[in-house]
């Protein structure tokens, strides 16, 4: 069974275990395998952070079987008053667990948080334009392509361009 919830302190030794593995098993996402180290106190610090913001949020995907972290996703708000309408989403997922839905419950649960904060209007992401799967799963939940930013990610030497998606709420 699969709990989809907000990240605490306690989960900060997992969430820095989980995004350094996840970051190893896709080139789709920001960070490269064993580019950026992530300690578990600078785990929580983001944790810690983002709990104060009415505008930001970090969910976690943990399967109670195994009392393991297996995906997450961060809807990251801004301070100005003219923004705080607006978050920028980051979302992975353990690749043991692509294709069973996971992503899906964190973006599910976002949209409850964003609804029930009433804060929250506009959320944007972006996605490598050969991320054929993420891209599917995005329209399906509703983001809709904006734009193209070109060759706005290197993967191993090579631009990828980027679409720029949102979802209104």
């Amino acid at each position: 069974m699969i709990q989809i919830r907000e990240a605490c302190e306690y989960d900060a030794k997992r969430f820095a275990k989980m995004q350094l593995e996840i970051d190893g098993e896709t080139d789709y996402m920001l960070y490269g395998a064993g580019e950026r180290a992530i300690t578990p106190k600078d785990a929580r610090k983001r944790i810690e952070y983002f709990a104060d913001l009415p505008y930001s949020l970090i969910l976690v995907a943990e399967d109670m079987d195994t009392d393991e972290l297996i995906g997450f996703l961060i809807a990251d708000g801004n301070p100005p008053n003219r923004m705080q309408h607006s978050v920028y989403i980051a979302v992975g997922v353990l690749k043991a667990h692509w294709g069973q839905g996971v992503a899906t419950q964190l973006f599910k649960k976002m949209e409850e948080w964003a609804k029930a904060r009433g804060v929250v209007r506009r959320m944007e992401l972006g996605v490598v334009c050969e991320n054929q799967n993420a891209l599917h799963l995005y329209q399906k939940l509703g983001y809709e392509i904006e734009g193209i930013h070109r060759d706005s990610f290197m993967i191993n030497e090579d631009y990828h361009d980027t679409y720029w998606m949102s979802k209104l709420i």
